[in-house]
């Protein structure tokens, strides 16, 4: 399409190869075109099969790989870029045990030491506990893990570089957990594999699934009784597979469609 010399062009590795190549950056003009996307009533769908990228599902669907970038207009998703265009099963699998390795520990902030001394600042919170970067020791077990990251409304924390094993079993067992550079402490509540870990809680009976904060956790939440979690694995599996599900031009109207969007991208 002649219109697209307009545009500039960017690197992009399509495959995660570290192969880059050179395409059109669309998304630039992408969201004030939108309306006119929107207008547009000959859509059908297609789901994107395990590693296609967008010029093979442009090719099968349109016998070129021209109309590519239409999936980038008619999917509000893909406004973000080639980046949130779904990953192969290989590459997901990859993504995640790139991306969240370590462990996650539900913390228990009222229990400052193993003797069950409770804290009074920032009752129920991680609010202002900790440092990022610093290590965190287990007070029983002894295992150490460099602090990733802090989820306050999770009451969670993510260790990096963990050596040993921390412990935290709700009604079983529980650790105080130390900052080195900080000197904060909690308590553990529960020890996850961070994949494995609650990305965020739902009341059971909700069909919708609808986020909650957990009682345990956060003063005023929901009950943990009535509590179910969604894992991080899930989540991301679930994302991905959403995200395959393409709207996508009608192949009878392609050219229409790419005629109209030309003339609306020069008025």
């Amino acid at each position: 399409m002649s219109f697209f010399k307009q545009f500039p062009t960017i690197s992009y590795d399509f495959d995660r190869s570290g192969v880059l190549q050179n395409v059109v950056n669309i998304y630039r003009s992408v969201r004030p075109l939108q309306l006119f996307a929107d207008n547009f009533s000959t859509y059908t769908y297609y789901t994107v099969k395990n590693g296609e990228r967008p010029d093979i599902v442009s090719q099968r669907l349109y016998g070129t790989t021209i109309y590519y970038w239409t999936f980038f207009i008619t999917n509000d998703f893909l406004h973000d870029g080639l980046a949130a265009w779904p990953m192969s099963q290989e590459k997901l699998q990859q993504y995640m045990e790139n991306e969240y390795s370590g462990i996650a520990i539900n913390t228990n902030p009222e229990i400052q030491r193993d003797n069950d001394q409770s804290i009074t600042d920032h009752r129920n919170s991680l609010a202002g506990r900790f440092t990022l970067g610093e290590t965190i020791t287990g007070g029983t077990s002894g295992a150490t893990g460099t602090l990733h990251k802090k989820d306050v409304d999770l009451n969670q924390i993510v260790l990096k570089n963990v050596t040993g094993t921390f412990v935290g079993e709700p009604g079983v067992i529980s650790e105080s957990l130390t900052g080195g550079t900080s000197g904060d402490s909690v308590g553990t509540y529960e020890v996850f594999k961070y994949i494995d870990a609650p990305h965020h809680y739902f009341r059971t009976d909700d069909p919708e699934h609808r986020i909650q904060t957990n009682a345990v956790f956060i003063e005023g939440g929901v009950q943990s009784g009535q509590l179910s979690y969604q894992s991080n694995r899930s989540y991301l599996e679930e994302k991905n597979d959403a995200r395959s599900k393409l709207r996508v031009v009608d192949p009878k109207y392609i050219t229409q469609f790419a005629d109209e969007f030309e003339r609306v991208l020069n008025v």
